[in-house]
């Protein structure tokens, strides 16, 4: 017997073997869940669905919650005394941990399938991550305990390195100065919120260019999600660290790894190298669409000759490439060839032939004796074992959904005696496998006619397809009065609802250990000095206002310049110098006030201090015998004219 094979598809199967991969690994969870609702190919759906948990549990306990700094930890400990509302403010924290997870999925999905080469779709996600990152930091920061001081720390010090940025404030963070850090604070409330709905516009914009995106799961996935975020946060409630104000330096605190990946490399590398970190990852996650180049197929012909405009392939486009407009007087069917990605779904919706593809094959619809079976496969799909001893027509087509009903019913009439579909278990192009099985089970037009008995008909998924099935469908006794029967769909279709929230509940669980793991900056063992102040130096120059009007004339001269100041810093013991920097005032003309900090970890157990302006050197200021302290660090100010210890508040 023979094998006739019609495939114009073959040079592009290099690409398709990511998304085959990524299918072969979801598979085992379509037997819990059913194709549908697996939650593999419904990641973006269940990270939108996180963040809008996330968003509505956050508007809850913010009734609850104290704006003011001072306040802020002991309305959050109060909160969570409470069952209901610390249930949800443990569901706000582990739908926000989730969120990050599903992102970063749906990011690896988009990835190993190459599905990143809509541009706008991709960095509008990787945009979204980056601010969900922001949105989870400025909320520990909210918290006030423990853990905000040292995100407000941290963040201090990596901001530092801008002009426009004091570094002091990273030392008024460890010292709890609320009147500096007040107005910091109230900067993080408003960027939580603001983020928040910021991310509402990413996610319309990350959809905009695909019809009928699928903006949340499956209701059941909903549901299932759901019961299982509920029950972990009953069986692990979140728990604040010790208030900020305990002492000065956060020896130990948990830290949050989904959000706070990036503040662990500040304890590896430098401030500029951290920065350097953050802008070429960032920037190389956007141009990750150009360094992998991946070419979409060439777009489909409308020949509008054809065109009966019945709007079919227009309603059906996945991608929005087909819009119905008046030409010469007539409704016709117009291309965007810049959208279209040449998936042929629309070759499916065409009754008239009108729509054509240059790897779609032209299928011989010629009077012959009919073969055993007629194969059409996804181009998505590996090449399938056949049985032996068949008369065999297999043709291989861009997607499922390209197949025509039309030309199937005239197979079966003169050329085939049934009639295989071989299918993507998730379409590549989302709409696909839908819209096929649609047409042949007569729900969606264009209709397989019930003149023809569609029991001679099957669609086979990845996963579910073998030569032996194969045959069985074949042997399969097929009474031909008995019309029009049903196409049959070899696919996971079964859900085991209790399974399936079991399943999420351990998966989730499995984030717990990951959010509040304690990590240490500051070690309790060693003697750290903190120099933290704002400066004024002398002015060294002034401004020559040679205007001949009196009211343009300052009433005070006009500083041009002021003097950089020296900080050396000695052993108490041997009066050796440890350490010696010199400052300059900020701005184009060193103008204005200058912020010194310093952070050392120093093995003396005392230590002198001097400041001295290099242009005034009998201006200067010492403080002697300054006694080192383990654990909490010293720090020393600039108080009323003076270098002074700082206690703690």
């Amino acid at each position: 017997m023979s094998k006739h094979i019609h495939d114009n598809t073959s040079e592009e199967k290099e690409r398709t073997r990511g998304h085959r991969f990524f299918q072969r690994l979801s598979s085992p969870l379509g037997k819990i869940y059913g194709t549908n609702l697996n939650p593999l190919y419904n990641l973006g759906g269940i990270a939108i669905l996180l963040f809008v948990i996330a968003c509505i549990s956050g508007i809850y306990i913010f009734i609850f919650y104290n704006i003011n700094p001072r306040h802020a930890w002991d309305s959050v400990e109060a909160m969570s005394a409470n069952i209901f509302n610390g249930w949800m403010r443990t569901i706000h924290r582990y739908s926000s941990d989730l969120l990050v997870i599903f992102i970063l999925l749906h990011l690896a999905h988009t990835l190993i399938t190459s599905k990143f080469k809509r541009l706008v779709s991709w960095i509008s996600g990787v945009i979204s991550f980056l601010i969900v990152v922001i949105i989870g930091v400025t909320g520990f920061i909210l918290v006030w305990d423990q853990k905000a001081k040292l995100t407000g720390y941290l963040t201090a010090r990596l901001f530092s390195t801008l002009p426009i940025f004091d570094p002091s404030i990273a030392g008024a963070f460890l010292m709890n100065d609320l009147d500096t850090v007040g107005g910091f604070f109230k900067v993080a409330l408003f960027g939580h919120i603001a983020f928040s709905l910021i991310t509402v516009i990413i996610i319309w914009i990350h959809v905009l260019r695909i019809s009928k995106p699928k903006i949340f799961p499956p209701k059941k996935l909903i549901l299932y999600c759901v019961i299982a975020l509920g029950i972990i946060s009953i069986l692990f409630p979140v728990k604040s660290d010790p208030p900020a104000q305990v002492s000065n330096l956060p020896t130990e605190t948990t830290f949050d790894w989904y959000y706070y990946f990036g503040y662990y490399l500040m304890k590896l590398f430098s401030v500029n190298q951290n920065w350097l970190i953050m802008i070429g990852s960032g920037l190389l996650l956007c141009i990750i669409p150009y360094i992998i180049k991946r070419k979409n197929r060439a777009p489909v012909f409308i020949d509008p000759d054809k065109c009966d405009a019945c709007n079919l392939c227009s309603y059906d486009c996945p991608y929005e490439a087909i819009d119905m407009l008046t030409r010469n007087g007539k409704r016709k069917a117009i291309l965007s060839p810049y959208k279209c990605v040449g998936c042929g779904i629309c070759i499916g919706s065409c009754d008239e032939h009108a729509i054509s593809h240059p790897q779609f094959p032209v299928v011989n619809l010629a009077l012959r004796e009919k073969a055993d079976v007629t194969l059409y496969s996804c181009s998505y799909f590996p090449d399938p074992e056949l049985p032996g001893n068949l008369d065999i027509v297999h043709y291989r087509v861009p997607c499922i959904g390209s197949v025509m009903p039309g030309d199937v019913q005239q197979l079966l009439e003169h050329n085939s005696q049934k009639v295989a579909l071989l299918s993507c278990e998730d379409c590549y192009y989302r709409l696909g496998k839908t819209w096929a099985i649609s047409r042949f089970l007569r729900k969606r037009a264009p209709l397989f006619s019930k003149k023809y008995n569609a029991s001679k008909l099957k669609l086979f998924t990845l996963t579910q397809y073998s030569k032996e099935k194969l045959l069985g469908f074949l042997d399969q006794q097929v009474e031909e009065d008995k019309r029009p029967g049903k196409m049959t769909v070899a696919d996971h279709e079964k859900t085991r609802p209790f399974f399936a929230v079991l399943i999420l509940t351990v998966c989730f669980a499995l984030v717990v250990p990951l959010s509040s793991t304690v990590v240490r900056f500051f070690n309790p063992a060693e003697k750290t000095l903190f120099v933290n102040f704002k400066y004024i130096s002398t002015p060294q120059e002034y401004e020559q206002n040679k205007s001949l009007a009196k009211h343009m004339q300052s009433a005070t001269p006009v500083v041009k310049k002021r003097s950089s100041v020296m900080l050396k810093i000695f052993s108490s013991q041997t009066n050796d110098l440890i350490f010696e920097k010199e400052f300059t005032p900020r701005g184009v003309r060193q103008d204005i006030a200058m912020f010194i900090y310093t952070q050392l970890t120093l093995k003396e157990d005392a230590v002198n201090i001097e400041l001295r302006e290099t242009a005034f050197p009998e201006k200067q200021y010492r403080l002697n015998h300054v006694q080192l302290k383990k654990g909490d660090g010293t720090f020393v100010v600039f108080k009323d004219n003076n270098l002074v210890l700082a206690g703690a508040n």
